[in-house]
């Protein structure tokens, strides 16, 4: 019984986001659940949006419904290289 996800931005009313997660079929939900994650967070970080995820049951039925904020998810700062002084004496 294939399981359907649904990705917006911002909200349930965004922008619907076309990823490998949204157009495949899933068996169960914690398939569903795992390849939704995966694509939300990608896009998050990609373009800095919230990410809605909405995953449907073979009834049609909403099952679940949860957002990847794309501050939780950005990458950290990276730490800028030391500058170490090198003196050649002779």
């Amino acid at each position: 019984m294939p399981y359907r996800v649904e990705l917006r931005e911002q909200h349930n009313h965004g922008s619907l986001i076309c990823s490998p997660a949204t157009i495949e079929a899933h068996r169960d939900l914690q398939a569903a659940g795992a390849a939704a994650r995966h694509d939300a967070i990608e896009h998050a970080k990609a373009y800095r949006v919230d990410v809605r995820v909405q995953i449907y049951a073979p009834s049609g039925q909403l099952a679940v419904g949860t957002q990847v904020r794309h501050l939780e998810v950005a990458a950290p700062p990276r730490k800028r290289p030391q500058l170490s002084l090198v003196v050649n004496t002779p």
